[in-house]
């Protein structure tokens, strides 16, 4: 009788932990002009359990300029079945103006107090990010990175303006750079940014769209998920609390030719035939076949 006694207990305890997805908010002051009180929203992935042993991975999302943050860590454009796929928390901030995408002028310490009122209310991990951006965004998931190398796990930025400085010490961070080739000036931006970092030895995934303008195609989408996935899962160690893994240099494991969008296995001797300002260099397939097609 006790013992089922307690297997009741324990299982309305699970239950009670175990839930739809929720979205919340926290406000964080600030120095900044326009600013002086940001609200950060977070979706807390469905069936999160308190219980468990590891933290939970964050996302950071930073939308188009000026956005709320309410939609995208609502889960919008398909974030939230994601995020509950791979039990991730959305955080996604509500900056304006004030040069946001710039951590180092008082972005970056507002989203870290968020993070840490966030880290008060749930078991998440603040040490080992994931970052995603478009438009404006695009700009913070690279900027915020670089600002806090060592806070990060990977990021994307989609049609991206700005950049920061390559770097060899970003060697440990991977990164995703994506845009439409109608959308011009940030294609050759984000083309130019790729092939610098290759000087310092950091592998930058590239990938364009054929006639995509200044907004976010699908296939994006599916390529940054694969790509964050892949990290997320390779690097699970990070959310013991106590463990994180060091990136040192991957194995390539697949070649992409960005003219032709079909991608080989390293080893390959076509892949030894492409171009090296066409090479895409990919640690795993699942990343490859977001990517572009599989030669035959």
């Amino acid at each position: 009788m006790k013992l089922l006694l307690c297997s009741l207990l324990l299982g309305t305890a699970l239950r009670a932990f175990c839930g739809p997805a929720a979205v919340g908010s926290v406000s964080v002051r600030t120095p900044a002009t326009e600013n002086r009180n940001v609200t950060v929203y977070y979706r807390v992935p469905k069936d999160y359990n308190p219980a468990r042993q590891e933290n939970y991975r964050v996302l950071v999302i930073f939308g188009g300029r000026n956005c709320s943050g309410k939609g995208e860590a609502g889960g919008g454009l398909g974030w939230g079945d994601w995020a509950d796929e791979q039990g991730v928390f959305l955080v996604s901030p509500g900056f304006k103006n004030d040069d946001y995408w710039d951590p180092k002028k008082w972005s970056g310490r507002a989203l870290l107090h968020a993070l840490d009122a966030i880290k008060k209310r749930y078991r998440i991990c603040t040490e080992k990010l994931l970052y995603y951006g478009y438009s404006a965004g695009s700009q913070a998931a690279n900027l915020f990175p670089a600002w806090r190398a060592d806070l990060t796990r990977a990021w994307v930025s989609h049609a991206c303006g700005v950049f920061h400085n390559p770097s060899a010490r970003m060697k440990a961070v991977p990164g995703l750079v994506t845009c439409g080739d109608a959308d011009v000036s940030r294609y050759v931006i984000s083309r130019r940014f790729v092939e610098e970092n290759r000087r310092y030895g950091v592998n930058i995934i590239w990938k364009s769209f054929p006639n995509v303008p200044h907004d976010v195609p699908p296939d994006s989408l599916k390529l940054a998920r694969a790509f964050l996935t892949y990290y997320h899962r390779l690097y699970f160690s990070d959310l013991s609390g106590n463990k994180f893994g060091r990136i040192e240099k991957q194995e390539v494991r697949f070649v992409g030719d960005d003219v032709e969008n079909l991608y080989y296995p390293a080893n390959s001797p076509l892949a030894k035939n492409i171009m090296e300002e066409d090479q895409v260099l990919f640690p795993s397939e699942a990343i490859a076949a977001a990517w572009g097609k599989k030669a035959k």
